[in-house]
């Protein structure tokens, strides 16, 4: 997937993250309610009747793009309009499943249920515990720890430090607010990045794992894209087996695989190092 497709998927998702991390009475509150609430009229829409929308000016609506990452508003539009295109598309299935589904539905629960089961049972197969093993080590003797993460994987970092910290080992997670400022002004030599990620395309993951590296620390990549570009700027990669769906453009069974991988480390550090 290229630049463009990923950026306007994450356009969409930034702005529900945006609205679920601020307060009510923030201006930019307002103005991604107003944009949400009204979004399919987003990529014909001047500034100033957005302004007006949101009762407030075209300047901080030019603000409030440069939040989310855009040069302007045109941009955004543009932005808005491919990610509701591609949205459009989001479940994608061939013609003789769509009619099997149409007599059946129930077919659609056997789809996505057993794509999940048959790629955890996958998965399992390769799981090595040495390497569990040895992924345990690297955060037990970090001395600064943080994990990253964009959309599914936020949560799944989110998770993992909550867990970590019960078991002893204070790690960072943090959840942005849409604009995916991941906070790596606090990395430094000493820390280790683990960057969690089902399909590590160069955009965002790439960008983000050379911003990590630029600030001296190490990253640790853990994905399921054993062919990703991002494995090489890494210093060490975790390759987690199973399948991804391929009729949607979201992670379906990816998340689910991952998240079961991070619940056997997370097991596995609390018997390798009790907490005393």
């Amino acid at each position: 997937m290229n630049r463009r497709e990923n950026v306007e998927v994450d356009i969409l998702y930034n702005l529900l993250t945006y609205i679920n991390a601020s307060y009510t009475q923030d201006m930019y509150y307002t103005i991604c309610y107003q944009i949400l609430n009204n979004i399919d009229k987003i990529p014909g829409i001047s500034i100033n009747e957005l302004a007006d929308l949101c009762y407030t000016s075209p300047a901080t609506i030019s603000r409030f793009c440069k939040a989310l990452k855009c040069d302007n508003f045109a941009v955004f539009k543009k932005e808005v309009q491919a990610g509701l295109q591609q949205a459009s598309h989001e479940i994608k299935l061939e013609p003789e499943d769509l009619v099997a589904i149409h007599k059946n539905p129930s077919k659609c629960i056997d789809m996505v249920y057993d794509l999940s089961v048959n790629s955890l049972i996958e998965s399992k197969k390769y799981v090595n515990i040495h390497e569990i093993d040895r992924l345990c080590d690297i955060i037990y003797d970090a001395k600064k720890l943080h994990f990253f993460g964009f959309q599914f994987n936020k949560i799944l970092a989110s998770d993992i430090q909550f867990k970590l910290v019960k078991l002893g080992k204070f790690s960072y997670a943090f959840a942005d607010r849409g604009d995916d400022s991941q906070r790596i002004e606090l990395l430094d030599e000493n820390s280790v990045a683990i960057v969690l990620s089902v399909r590590a395309r160069p955009i965002p993951i790439g960008e983000l794992v050379k911003a990590i590296k630029n600030r001296g620390a190490k990253v640790i990549l853990i994905t399921m894209n054993e062919n990703s570009e991002v494995i090489k700027l890494a210093d060490h990669t975790f390759i987690v087996r199973g399948k991804e769906s391929d009729f949607t453009e979201s992670s379906l069974s990816g998340s689910t695989v991952i998240k079961t991988y991070f619940d056997v480390l997370y097991v596995r550090y609390g018997l390798l190092y009790p907490r005393r």
